[in-house]
């Protein structure tokens, strides 16, 4: 299982990355709260950014692919005059079928 939880303004970016690594079918969690690295995601006046999550479920060589995309286009940005780590962090795990 392939987790990606990120600031909601990436949602365009990580989608483009998806299909270019050609996953097709995911689950998404829009407006997730909570609190990273990068500072808290709440959704209220003082913390306005939310965070969204992607889960996917698929093969360890697959997961591999994602993650040197996101991680390509990270130094991609952190390389450009000014830029800054984008707010995104993939998490994985084992995952089984059940049905």
């Amino acid at each position: 299982m392939l987790m990606l939880v990120f600031r909601s303004s990436l949602k365009d970016r990580v989608h483009v990355l998806l299909e270019q690594c050609e996953v097709r079918a995911y689950t998404e969690l829009p407006e997730t709260i909570g609190a990273g690295q990068s500072g808290p995601a709440e959704g209220v006046s003082f913390y306005p950014g939310v965070n969204s999550v992607i889960l996917v479920a698929m093969d360890d060589a697959h997961a591999e692919r994602v993650g040197q995309a996101v991680k390509a286009w990270c130094e991609e940005v952190t390389q450009r005059p000014g830029g800054h780590k984008p707010s995104i962090r993939i998490f994985t795990w084992p995952c089984r079928q059940l049905i």
